[in-house]
Parts: C-alpha cells; sequence; structure tokens
C-alpha cells in the first residue's frame, strides 16, 4: 500500500524532484539564481540614485521659485499673458513694421532689398538669443538624460526668465550689439547713412524686435519665427496671406515679406500659427 507522503510526492515529509537534475543544470539554476539577485542588487542600486536624483531636481526646483517669488516682490515688469504676447506680435507686424516701411523702406527700387532688411533684422536677434540659451539648454542636457526632467526643469527656468525678463534683455543685449546689425545692414542697404535720425529710428525698430523674439523664446509653450519663410512666392489666398501693402488679387502670385510666428499646440498636438504671412507683389517696385 503506497503511503500517503509516496503518493503526493514526499519522501520521509520532504518533497522529491519529479525529475533528477545533472550537475550542470544544478550549476546553471545556481547561476541563474545569482543573476537573479545581482539584478536586484543593481536595480536597488538605481532606484537609490534616482531618488537622489529627484530629491536634487525638487530643490533645484524649489531656489528657483523662491528666486521668482523675489523677483515678483521686487520687479515692475509683468511678464505678457500668451494672448497678450500674440496680440502684440501682430501689432508689431502691422504697426511697427509697415510704418518703418512707409518711412523709410518706400523708396526701395526692389523687393527683395524689403525682404532683406526684415529678414537680417530678425534672424540677427535670434541667433544673438540661442547663442546665449543654448549654453543653458546643453547644460540641462548633459546633466539629465531624462527628457521629462529636461522639459520640466526648462518649464522652470523660462518662468524665472519671464519674471526677470526686462532686466535680463538689457543685460545680455547692449546697445553696440544693435548698432552692430544697424550698420551691417546699411552696408547692404542705402538707408540713412549718415543720417543721425534714420540711424535713431532703425535702433528702435531692432529693439522692439529683439523684445518680441526674447519674449517668444521664454514664452511657454515657446514661440518660432518662420524665418525661412522669407522671399517665399506663393499664390495669394485671403484666407492665408494679409496684404502688407498694396492691393492683391485673388491667386496672384506674391512675395512673403514677413512670415508667421508658431507655436506647438499641446492639446491639439499640433502646430498653429498666431499670424498670416504678409505678403507684398512682386513687380510693386516696377510701376
Amino acid at each position: 500500500m503506497v503511503d500517503k507522503f509516496t503518493r503526493y510526492g514526499f519522501n520521509n515529509g520532504k518533497k522529491s524532484n519529479s525529475k533528477n537534475l545533472t550537475a550542470h543544470e544544478e550549476y546553471e539554476i545556481r547561476e541563474a539564481i545569482q543573476r537573479l539577485k545581482q539584478e536586484k542588487i543593481k536595480n536597488l542600486s538605481l532606484k537609490k540614485q534616482n531618488n537622489e536624483l529627484y530629491n536634487e531636481i525638487l530643490i533645484l526646483k524649489s531656489n528657483i521659485r523662491s528666486q521668482i517669488l523675489l523677483h515678483q516682490k521686487k520687479k515692475g515688469h509683468s511678464f505678457p499673458s500668451f494672448e497678450t504676447l500674440k496680440n502684440n506680435i501682430n501689432n508689431f507686424l502691422k504697426i511697427d513694421c509697415l510704418n518703418f516701411f512707409k518711412d523709410y523702406l518706400f523708396e526701395e527700387f526692389e523687393i527683395e532689398g524689403v525682404e532683406f532688411f526684415y529678414r537680417e533684422v530678425f534672424k540677427n536677434c535670434e541667433n544673438i538669443l540661442k547663442e546665449h540659451f543654448i549654453v543653458i539648454e546643453e547644460k540641462l542636457d548633459l546633466k539629465f538624460k531624462d527628457k521629462n526632467i529636461r522639459n520640466s526643469l526648462d518649464c522652470v527656468l523660462k518662468n524665472s526668465y519671464q519674471v526677470d525678463w526686462k532686466r535680463i534683455l538689457e543685460n545680455l543685449i547692449k546697445e553696440n550689439i544693435y548698432e552692430d546689425i544697424m550698420i551691417d545692414i546699411q552696408n547692404s542697404l542705402d538707408i540713412g547713412r549718415k543720417n543721425e535720425n534714420v540711424d535713431n529710428e532703425i535702433i528702435i525698430f531692432i529693439k522692439k524686435a529683439m523684445e518680441i523674439i526674447f519674449q517668444c523664446y521664454v514664452n511657454q509653450p515657446k514661440i518660432y519665427f518662420d524665418i525661412n519663410r522669407f522671399g517665399n512666392q506663393v499664390h495669394f489666398n485671403k484666407s492665408k496671406y494679409d496684404e502688407f501693402f498694396g492691393e492683391i488679387s485673388d491667386k496672384d502670385y506674391c512675395n512673403v515679406i514677413l512670415p508667421s510666428f508658431i507655436y506647438y499646440n499641446e492639446i491639439k498636438k499640433m502646430e498653429e500659427k498666431i499670424n498670416k504671412e504678409k505678403v507684398m507683389k512682386p513687380d510693386f517696385f516696377e510701376k
């Protein structure tokens, strides 16, 4: 008669193997168990490092926010809301750019000269700001490999820039930088050379452009200027384009004088334009 221990796979009260293992198999099992132990130790170590990194991030955020609150009490220059910034962009393109064209670029003999002026102003402003902020962005990329962590810290930094934006811009861009941009443009276009009044107006315009580009750069979400669209030829469509100066009929060929400012809409998961591109007929100055 088979006793209950034998029947259920026990031998003298101990479970017996259903299969006898070879020495090699037992060695592989021991090795697998050892690897599992090592992985467990490694995971615990990584978890500890992650916790330390997370705490470091929290401290960094806390310090930055403390500085933000301190600046908010001291500074009187408030950063524009997203809607206000969009209005400022449209007003700048519609009023400042158009007035400058009427006053100082209307006598230009080629539409390429008008495109060149606006492109060089915006391009120089954008490059100067990128050279400054790219150093900070590269440091974040080196220290924090996780994209979500970088984005989170970048958001906090942008908030700190916004609070103190006026002082940062004034310290970052010295008067001689505006003069250098002006001189480079004047060397290519004969605009107001040796005319102090015109020189001053050009610098005022560049400063306004720099302020807009700076605010776009540190805004959340970041706003980009589609600078590569300058001079592109398109068929006029009232729903897509605005006349910069002069009347344009539907489907007429025209040149892009002022491209769009663009931001990424996180809710819709798509890029959106803040303004319609402003265009002129390529033969405007031939009339």
